[in-house]
């Protein structure tokens, strides 16, 4: 698992608010990352019929349930969330497919 920074004490409902959207920020920043790969995956995939890989997704989503469960976080929720990210993500790399063909 990627080494993580530790939180700092938070002993008022303000610290703790301000490491939630210090951490919602970055991971912000992150998803801005993975929808640049999803850019990126339009351009280099030449079928747009392989833009939707189910083998691919079933990897990503185990892989993510893994995490999860390593980070001792909410397996099922993680699992909703992330499957709800790769169909996100399958829909914008299939829209820039379709912009990057006109």
């Amino acid at each position: 698992m990627t080494h993580l920074k530790s939180l700092p004490p938070m002993e008022t409902m303000t610290d703790v608010r301000e490491q939630v959207d210090r951490i919602d920020a970055e991971i912000i920043a992150l998803m801005a990352q993975r929808f640049a790969c999803m850019d990126a995956a339009a351009r280099i995939k030449q079928d747009r019929n392989i833009v939707r890989d189910e083998v691919r997704k079933a990897a990503v989503l185990q892989n993510v349930k893994r995490l999860a469960e390593e980070a001792r976080i909410p397996v099922p929720t993680v699992a909703a969330i992330w499957e709800m990210l790769v169909e996100t993500s399958i829909g914008y790399e299939l829209q820039k497919w379709d912009m990057i063909r006109k």
